[in-house]
């Protein structure tokens, strides 16, 4: 396969040059055949003014041709007459083509001309005879490659088929030909094309697909990419259909619409996050001295945290100290340049500070609290016209980095600081623990805190609300903690990226998975009523969800479907980073009939494949053993999962998790009870007792290299014992199939190599 870029070049710039945005339909023929991946039909176009000739005829051989409509402004011409099939006949072709004329007044449509296509003998469109192929510009993941069953069946499978089955999407950066081949060979398309459905025959080869998508790629990296400049970029390319007739891939129809480069902000200077995590000194401005505001609670948070008191600064005009805190008039009053400034002030009031630190110097990084920004027409004129600042700053290399605005804030246990306006009786703060290696990174400060109020032991190093990425952006922030060697995990919630930030985000999912990190991820605004809610949130740019799932999974990192599977990825990423992770057997230890059912049906989903690990003739002696020594051996049938009945004490389930753990066809265990029996020492005045589970769960977890997750199905009494065993250190579910579907999709991507 060669791509003969020099034709692409001409036909791209011959438009650009004369207006268009979007090439003709034979134009687009020109360009598939100067791929070099697939034969074109020979075609003839005339504008609207001129009649087909003799001439004309010739070119175009055969019985019959198609003849269709040419418009600027028809991506559809079957649905208003635009494509019809006629005789070899010079006067019905140009009696045809003046029709066309009417269907473009009707339409309200510019008619550039008609197009007299030779005609390629194929199946009729029936499902599975026809294939879609395109690539564009996405404005969050720059160049993208896309192909399923095509024709008038490519959208309607795509909003009905299980995730990835209608259609293969990835980053062209990070596929080749064969690579997405791979991936289309997971979609039912594939299965139709390759005779693998029911009453289907092969019709096209694998290699004429891998052909097809190596040119397909070639040319989204040359000409979707925003580094083109001032040359004109591939906006969308897309043949559909391709009709798939005695093994070759004919296009029937093709659109190209041209676009240019996007400006791009200047580079954000991402080393000064580190001031801005890990600050030295920090001012706040919007305290208030009559009552609890934002900017009190947020300076009381800060105190709280063991900031250094002596480096922390007050702007309140008139006052000489709030709280124990020095206070001055100004920004420019701040007796040192302090590392971090929180701004919790309206929105209207920013652009005035923000301009009076770009004019003394006086802050290295600034938070802005308010909300409003982006939002409301009075905040989306402050934070144009802070963008507008903090641009030319950037331009002269000066400046500090802003997160925000609309922005909950930060917590940080390094940089011994909580800007975040939620009072310590709202949410436990836990500054007395000692953190995990792990970042929680989103849009939406609201999400920040009920995920780590429901996970109240997650303890991250690093909470951070980003808010309208007025400049630092998501990639940005996840970018700089990625090279930190004191985070394993990132937890990292999205509603939109600014343009192309999708594609550094990618990137760097994959190389903080390369250094062996985990990253969970959730894009909301996968619909159009969630895009919808979003754009009168902080985001206001949710993007395509199909490519952002696509490219964040091939990066590597765990994308999550809902909230809650969300938190059960990150609790088990948080707690189970570094454990060994050699295979996708599991054990089971469960009190209760309906849990060992429950949780063999959850080993397979749409996204993990797992399965019991089978016990050993010296593994079911020994556990015979057991049973017999809490007389359970006439009880309980020998078997993994193993179901010990109401009647097991703590001290039984204790040593069956310990011979799961210790079986060689085992590489990870799932300790499940229900604890309402009176065998078993689990309300709030019995796990005390050292020989509860609530002391003995944590001992086995901290002795064991191996995965173990515990489960607790039951109400508010058990609290107690679910947040005892967490805070040894073992994530807990509270439903034995959540624990299973969890740990079943973390085990897949931990070995999916």
């Amino acid at each position: 396969m060669s791509v003969d870029f020099a034709v692409i070049d001409a036909l791209l710039e011959d438009a650009w040059s004369q207006g268009r945005r979007t090439l003709f339909e034979h134009e687009v023929y020109e360009l598939i055949h100067a791929s070099g991946a697939v034969r074109v039909p020979r075609t003839v176009f005339r504008a609207a003014s001129d009649a087909f000739t003799p001439a004309d005829l010739e070119r175009v051989p055969g019985p019959r041709a198609v003849l269709k409509i040419v418009s600027p402004d028809m991506a559809h011409k079957s649905d208003v007459g635009g494509v019809r099939f006629v005789a070899h006949d010079l006067d019905e072709i140009n009696r045809v083509a003046g029709e066309f004329a009417d269907i473009a007044n009707e339409a309200q449509a510019t008619l550039s001309g008609s197009l007299l296509c030779e005609y390629m003998p194929h199946s009729a469109a029936s499902l599975g005879n026809e294939l879609f192929v395109g690539i564009r510009a996405a404005r969050e993941f720059g160049p993208i490659i896309a192909a399923g069953l095509g024709g008038v069946h490519t959208e309607y499978l795509a909003s009905v088929a299980q995730k990835g089955k209608a259609v293969a999407t990835a980053l062209a950066e990070q596929v080749t030909g064969g690579k997405f081949f791979t991936m289309f060979q997971r979609t039912m398309a594939y299965d139709i094309l390759a005779g693998r459905a029911r009453g289907y025959r092969r019709i096209i080869d694998d290699d004429t697909l891998i052909e097809c998508f190596d040119a397909f790629i070639a040319m989204a990296h040359r000409y979707c990419d925003n580094a083109r400049g001032d040359k004109p970029l591939i906006g969308e390319l897309e043949v559909n259909p391709f009709a798939l007739t005695e093994g070759h891939m004919v296009p029937l129809d093709g659109l190209c619409s041209l676009t240019e480069a996007r400006a791009l902000p200047p580079a954000r200077p991402l080393s000064k996050i580190n001031r801005l995590l890990k600050p030295k000194s920090m001012a706040i401005v919007g305290v208030s001295t009559k009552g609890p505001n934002m900017g009190r609670v947020i300076l009381n948070n800060v105190i709280g945290c063991g900031f250094d008191t002596k480096k922390l600064y007050v702007i309140k005009p008139g006052e000489q100290e709030i709280d124990g805190i020095a206070c001055v008039d100004s920004v420019a009053a701040l007796p040192e340049r302090v590392d971090l400034l929180v701004v919790a002030v309206s929105a209207a009031q920013v652009p005035d500070i923000a301009t009076e630190v770009l004019d003394t110097g006086k802050a290295e990084s600034i938070i802005l609290i308010p909300g409003g920004m982006g939002e409301t027409a009075e905040g989306k004129a402050a934070e144009e016209q802070l963008r507008s600042r903090i641009e030319v700053a950037r331009h002269d290399g000066k400046g500090p980095v802003f997160l925000g605005g609309n922005c909950l804030g930060v917590q940080s246990r390094p940089g011994r600081y909580d800007t975040m306006f939620i009072p310590a009786d709202k949410l436990a703060k836990r500054w007395d623990t000692q953190g995990r290696r792990t970042a929680v990174v989103s849009q939406s400060g609201a999400y920040v805190i009920t995920r780590m109020s429901n996970l109240e032991t997650l303890d991250p190093h690093y909470a951070i609300s980003i808010g309208n990425q007025i400049d630092l952006t998501i990639s940005d922030v996840v970018r700089f903690l990625e090279e930190q060697t004191d985070i394993d995990v990132f937890g990292v919630y999205v509603e939109g990226f600014r343009d192309l930030d999708g594609l550094q985000m990618a990137r760097t999912v994959q190389r903080a998975v390369a250094r062996g990190k985990d990253v969970i991820f959730y894009k909301a605004g996968r619909t159009a009523a969630g895009r919808a809610a979003t754009a009168g949130h902080t985001a206001s740019i949710a993007g395509d969800y199909n490519v952002c799932e696509a490219a964040m999974s091939s990066a590597g990192a765990l994308v999550a479907e809902t909230f809650k599977e969300f938190e059960h990825l990150v609790q088990l990423a948080a707690h189970l980073h570094g454990r060994v992770c050699s295979g996708r057997r599991i054990g089971a230890v469960s009190n209760a009939g309906y849990e060992v059912v429950g949780m063999a049906d959850a080993t397979t989903g749409p996204n993990h494949q797992i399965s019991f690990g089978k016990l050993r003739d010296p593994d079911a002696a020994d556990l015979r053993t057991i049973l017999q020594r809490y007389k359970l051996d006439r009880l309980v049938n020998i078997a993994n999962p193993l179901d010990l009945t109401p009647m097991a004490p703590d001290a039984a389930h204790e040593e069956a998790v310990r011979l799961m753990l210790e079986c060689p066809n085992i590489d990870a265990v799932v300790a499940s009870f229900v604890p309402l029996t009176p065998a078993m020492k689990t309300t709030p005045d019995e796990i005390g007792d050292a020989r509860s589970l609530a002391h003995r769960l944590p001992q086995i977890f901290a002795e064991t290299s191996k995965p173990i997750v515990v489960a607790i199905d039951a109400g508010p009494l058990y609290d107690p014992l679910a947040h005892a065993i967490r805070e040894g250190g073992v994530p807990v579910f509270r439903s034995a199939d959540d624990a299973v579907r969890a740990l079943g999709r973390y085990l897949c991507h931990r070995t999916r190599a």
